[in-house]
């Protein structure tokens, strides 16, 4: 297949497919109708599965003399060629070798030379939201035509099904299907030392250098605007141990604690969204009361008791006090989706049962503590906090809150 124009490319390719025994093929470059709406919205959605249930998928790397200069292709820098990368069974790379490259190893070092992606994922990947960040990770320096398909090339490989909405920012795109990814599975901030993510997928080319630790004066401004000072809650130093302490807390003032909805009407409550900087995330929240902790020679110990939730422990490569200052108000929460009553749940005429059912289970929760104007900062991002409600009571009695998170 020699370097041609488009009718000749179709043609080379429709004759290698001949040469491999195969009476039919399907080209993404004419065979989709990119004026209709309804088929770009079904091809989006399925184009994913297309590629894994492919018999061969055939790849031409025009710009690429020798299996050497693979990372110089244009083919890598290309936002929807990710999923052409990562789906197949079997894939050819027509001008460089004859063999499937999920079989050759020297095929797939090179690939994983040229992606930055481990040679086990580009033999046996699998479509879904682990290894989130990692995923974000090889989009993040890829290019598309258009802004918002940056983030719609990655719904397949994410296994997310959202609609396809050509006309918003790459911003909006990217949002709606980050906050689909961390209301149901976690965390995909790109680094432990952001709150939450970004508004942009470039920020995810490289990790950041932590924040400096604040001083004493800058902790304390940063958590005290919104708060009553009445309302400290001073928890002294356990007796009978120099090495264990707690940490002060504060209760939240009832002016700024944001939108709230009744969790028996899951119904009313908005989609998450992500705007500007600002996450605005659904949550059932659990307000910490107490924490206590215990240093040791690698880690932070620290004895968390919120409300409506069991005691648990985490432990932490820093101190918290670096980021919430002696003084503040954390809390446990639950990202909320609809999906987490199951796909048979009537939203309207939801029963205490089917919220008992649902809810009553251990999850992954965000640490979040409180800043001025009603925002949250997401902290120990990179640690897996892992809480249980209580009782039947304390889901009975959780409500839903809107969390605008830094």
């Amino acid at each position: 297949m020699p370097a041609m124009g488009g009718l000749g490319k179709l043609q080379g390719f429709c004759a290698v497919a001949c040469e491999w025994g195969y009476s039919w093929a399907w080209s993404d470059t004419c065979c989709i109708d990119k004026h209709s709406s309804a088929e770009v919205q079904e091809t989006i959605g399925s184009m994913f599965a297309w590629y894994r249930q492919s018999a061969l998928t055939i790849v031409y790397l025009s710009d690429v003399p020798n299996m050497g200069s693979i990372g110089n292709s244009e083919w890598f820098r290309r936002g929807w060629t990710l999923q052409e990368l990562l789906a197949p069974q079997t894939s050819l790379y027509k001008n460089l070798t004859s063999a499937n490259h999920k079989k050759d190893a020297t095929v797939l070092a090179e690939l994983a030379r040229a992606t930055g992606i481990e040679p086990r994922f580009l033999n046996d990947f699998s479509p879904g939201k682990d290894n989130a960040r990692s995923r974000l990770q090889w989009a993040s320096s890829r290019l598309t035509t258009r802004p918002e398909d940056i983030a719609y090339s990655l719904f397949g490989i994410f296994n997310v099904h959202l609609p396809v909405l050509y006309g918003e920012s790459a911003e909006n795109a990217l949002g709606r299907l980050l906050t689909e990814i961390i209301s149901q599975s976690g965390d995909v901030s790109p680094s432990p030392f952001h709150s939450c993510f970004p508004a942009h997928i470039t920020s995810y080319q490289r990790l950041s250098m932590p924040p400096p630790h604040p001083n004493a004066e800058e902790r304390s401004s940063a958590i005290s605007g919104g708060l009553r000072s009445s309302e400290v809650l001073s928890l002294g130093d356990v007796p009978g141990s120099p090495t264990v302490r707690s940490i002060q807390l504060r209760t939240p003032d009832s002016n700024v604690l944001g939108e709230v909805h009744d969790i028996h009407s899951p119904d009313r409550v908005p989609l998450a969204r992500f705007f500007g900087y600002l996450l605005a995330l659904p949550c059932i929240p659990y307000q910490v009361t107490a924490i206590q902790v215990k240093a040791s020679t690698l880690s932070y110990r620290y004895n968390i008791h919120a409300s409506g939730l069991t005691p648990l422990e985490i432990a932490l490569p820093t101190r918290l006090e670096y980021v919430t200052g002696s003084q503040g108000v954390l809390y446990l929460v639950r990202p909320w989706h609809s999906k987490l009553l199951g796909p048979f749940v009537k939203l309207y005429a939801v029963t205490d049962e089917q919220l008992v059912s649902a809810l009553w289970t251990p999850f992954n929760a965000l640490l979040l503590t409180q800043l001025p104007h009603n925002e949250y900062l997401r902290i120990a991002s990179s640690t897996l906090i892992t809480a249980h409600p209580l009782d039947r009571a304390s889901v009975l009695n959780s409500e839903i809150r809107v969390f605008n998170i830094v």
